[in-house]
């Protein structure tokens, strides 16, 4: 009889367990993911390695490694960390770079927070991260909300000066003919746009010396410097910015 009982009380809580693990599992896939998804940390995974360069504005922190299944869908995994602003400006937008032995775990991404990344602000970022894979996070490159500029000066880096160099010309040139046409109102009116009148040539992003992120974020610099210019000093600095390229 007793050891019927401990027996039914076992199994009761190994049930309760699992119930409780199920829905805990439950509620971080529907905060995460959609309400289809179970999700877990996976503590099982290989910390990243963080690559943390001296005078970058933001800092990769608290990677963490979960895994999920989504129904009528096989597991796969995520590695989420922190991105915090450590500079006293704003931060417009970046570049992150993830890298692995494997070939499939290589790969990077730019990202361009709304409102733009405040002094001492944070935000949560993710990749996929379905392989065993070790991998390395680093921030390649910082664009402020003032037009300045970060670049990692690594070899592996998907940003270079060089490209952001090519982009930033290809813009101004095209705004240049802009502001003779219509003024600086008419520029002002195609910064939105500006990506699809200014074309990367083909073949820049496979060049070394660019990086394949390098040339968009060179044109991206322009729009950010020329609507700084704007709202500090209107038309007349907007004009004068761009003609300083001549």
């Amino acid at each position: 009889m007793k050891s019927s009982t401990r027996l039914l009380v076992t199994l009761g809580t190994f049930l309760i367990g699992i119930v409780a693990i199920t829905a805990c599992s439950k509620h971080l896939g529907h905060r995460v993911w959609s309400p289809s998804v179970f999700a877990w940390r996976n503590p099982l995974r290989q910390s990243p390695k963080i690559e943390v360069a001296s005078g970058s504005p933001l800092l990769i922190s608290n990677p963490r490694y979960y895994s999920f299944v989504a129904l009528g869908s096989s597991i796969g995994g995520v590695l989420r960390f922190d991105i915090i602003n450590r500079s006293n400006k704003v931060v417009h937008s970046y570049s992150c770079r993830y890298s692995s032995p494997v070939p499939v775990g290589n790969g990077g991404y730019g990202s361009q927070p709304q409102g733009g990344l405040l002094p001492g602000q944070l935000r949560e970022d993710s990749i996929s991260a379905h392989e065993y894979a070790p991998l390395t996070l680093t921030i390649d490159f910082v664009l402020l909300a003032d037009g300045d500029t970060w670049f990692l000066d690594s070899p592996q880096s998907k940003v270079k000066p060089a490209g952001v160099k090519a982009g930033a010309n290809a813009a101004v040139s095209r705004l240049l003919q802009i502001l003779d046409s219509g003024g600086v109102s008419m520029v002002m009116d195609t910064l939105p746009r500006i990506h699809a009148e200014v074309r990367e040539p083909d073949g820049a992003a496979q060049e070394p010396e660019y990086g394949i992120f390098g040339f968009y974020n060179g044109v991206t610099n322009i729009v950010v410097r020329v609507e700084h210019e704007y709202r500090e000093g209107g038309d007349a600095s907007v004009n004068a910015f761009l003609r300083s390229f001549k």
